[in-house]
């Protein structure tokens, strides 16, 4: 009894780890703009903070033409796996928020799987789950958890700028 109440103690005065974190403070504004513009996006940051993930986002370049990609070399550092996405910071607004959130999603499918501890069992778990015929891998969840994120925060912006122009009035 008198350790749970130690212990209690303890996670109650110890700040909470960030587990999604941006590599400059405009990605950072974008991640917590898109937590406050969409239901979906803040349900993916509260997953990722239940996991031993720290997920980073920072601008970089991607294959396959594709403008966001979570690279799948994993590392473990102590109690913690790492993960990486990159994202074309040239994205403005929604379109950017849209594939941090398909990023996330895979994000969370290598979280979900405790096995999953550097590049090789990624790739594994990947071409069992999402592999496609153009040579990179995809899955269904990602792509319908960016359209859901994409479609909140254009809908969020929508009813924006119709208070604007109704303000203006």
């Amino acid at each position: 009894m008198r350790m749970a109440v130690i212990l209690s103690l303890i996670t109650t005065l110890l700040p909470s780890i960030v587990r999604v974190r941006a590599e400059n403070s405009e990605i950072g504004a974008v991640i917590q703009d898109a937590g406050a513009r969409s239901k979906t996006f803040r349900g993916l940051l509260a997953t990722i903070e239940k996991t031993d993930g720290l997920v980073y986002v920072e601008n970089g370049t991607c294959g396959h033409s594709v403008r966001a990609c979570l690279s799948l070399s994993v590392k473990v550092a102590g109690p913690n796996r790492l993960l990486r996405i990159q994202v074309d910071a040239r994205l403005k607004d929604c379109e950017l928020i849209e594939g941090i959130g398909h990023e996330l999603q895979h994000a969370i499918e290598i979280l979900s799987n405790p096995h999953v501890t550097d590049m090789h069992s990624a790739y594994s778990m990947f071409e069992q789950i999402g592999k496609t015929d153009s040579g990179r891998f995809e899955t269904r969840e990602a792509v319908h958890v960016g359209e859901r994120v994409g479609d909140e925060c254009r809908a969020v912006a929508a009813a924006d700028r119709a208070k604007g122009s109704t303000a203006r009035k």
